[in-house]
């Protein structure tokens, strides 16, 4: 009995150890996919974005949005599609240069679905200057073992939405 206690014991504990071990590839590999859609569109003034590669990180048909404060300081905004994106920011992002980098990330991942809150400062290529800062928030999808995006929603920080007001439920 003894003998058969300590191999279940065993079994278990190596099944804790796998799927631990699993969850933490899921992890890094959800971080790196996060990383990769900041890489992709940040760049100095005069540098091409490669589009084709962030296409390729988002599921068909994934939304992206933004929401910025309105008049009446209530938020405002709308989504798009990744194409849109690209026809809305690729100018800008060229012309002006810019970089965005995480400042803060929270990342969930449960079975095939992650879900990542992101705070984030976007620095001007012609001033090196913080122009911006907010949240993102992804969720992605495990497709065939890779991670994909299949939304990106973000809202731009105010003094009466700041960034920490993301990570209060934390």
């Amino acid at each position: 009995m003894t003998r058969f206690l300590t191999s279940i014991t065993s079994s278990l504990c190596l099944t804790a150890l796998v799927a631990g071990t699993a969850l933490a590839d899921d992890r890094a590999d959800v971080q790196a996919r996060v990383d990769a859609v900041y890489a992709v569109i940040s760049g100095p003034v005069g540098e091409a974005r490669d589009f084709d590669a962030m296409r390729a990180m988002f599921l068909p048909g994934a939304v992206m949005g933004a929401v910025s404060p309105g008049p009446d300081g209530t938020g405002q905004g709308g989504t798009f599609s990744v194409d849109g994106y690209i026809e809305r920011a690729s100018s800008f992002l060229i012309d002006n240069g810019f970089t965005e980098r995480a400042t803060r990330t929270d990342l969930t991942v449960y079975g095939e679905i992650a879900y990542v809150r992101s705070a984030y400062e976007g620095v001007s290529g012609l001033t090196g200057e913080t122009v911006v800062s907010g949240v993102n928030f992804f969720t992605l999808f495990k497709v065939e073992g890779d991670w994909q995006v299949a939304s990106l929603l973000w809202r731009a920080a105010t003094d009466d939405m700041p960034v920490d007001l993301a990570f209060e439920s934390e």
